[in-house]
């Protein structure tokens, strides 16, 4: 990988964990090139090319005597983009799902206790709709990542969410192609209905062993 792909590749890394950590959101001013080059160590050259390479990607737009700002559908975009470095690796695909286990299965756990009767109504409804959509011919993901963000919300924990968004994204591809695994999207069905039928009862263990068991059977 050349020296301007290695920087490419940093910078979205970069500016991903300042939307992580709250610095930045869609439409904000990114740090100028002088800081990028100065907090990843590289020239300021690399850090222009690199950026010139993200705009073309339309992750990122330069305004006249304003500076750099991330374009409003610049962070789907970017998870998109690392997606494609990250997840043509093994053991990078293991740690993914790894780590959305342990966030989604901990949060089951919390949100048993935590969650509202609007709540647990808006999951039957994303499970009739996923069910609805794939007796029609489509691929219900929306509302696969839908039900599983709000899962993750039942916890009231905003960090946990934040960190297992981008985790999602990153996999946006490849849960499209489990879903679309010969008989996999009935299973699917039936495993989100038992883990919505653990919520409702309010029971924590049983909702966070079938969720992981969920999570293994899915994974890609």
């Amino acid at each position: 990988m050349s020296q301007p792909s290695k920087v490419y590749v940093r910078i979205l890394q970069h500016i991903e964990s300042l939307m992580i950590e709250g610095y930045i959101e869609a439409g904000d001013k990114l740090p100028s090139e002088r800081e990028l080059a100065e907090k990843l160590g590289v020239g300021r050259s690399s850090v222009r090319e690199a950026l010139r390479a993200l705009e073309l990607l339309d992750l990122i737009e330069t305004r006249k005597g304003e500076g750099t700002f991330l374009r409003q559908a610049g962070s789907h975009r970017l998870a998109e983009v690392l997606a494609g470095f990250f997840l043509k690796d093994a053991k990078a695909r293991q740690d993914l799902a790894e780590t959305r286990r342990i966030l989604e299965v901990e949060a089951v756990k919390i949100g048993c206790e935590r969650v509202s009767e609007e709540q647990l109504q808006y999951l039957k409804e994303l499970l009739d709709q996923s069910k609805e959509k794939w007796n029609n011919g489509y691929i219900p993901v929306e509302e696969d990542i839908q039900f599983h963000k709000t899962i993750v919300s039942l916890s009231q924990n905003n960090l946990i969410l934040n960190i297992w968004r981008p985790l999602v994204e990153y996999s946006r591809a490849a849960l499209k192609e489990s879903l679309s695994r010969e008989g996999r999207m009935p299973y699917t069905w039936s495993e989100h209905e038992e883990i919505y039928n653990a919520i409702a009862a309010r029971d924590s263990a049983g909702a966070g062993e079938l969720l992981s068991k969920h999570l293994y059977n899915s994974s890609f």
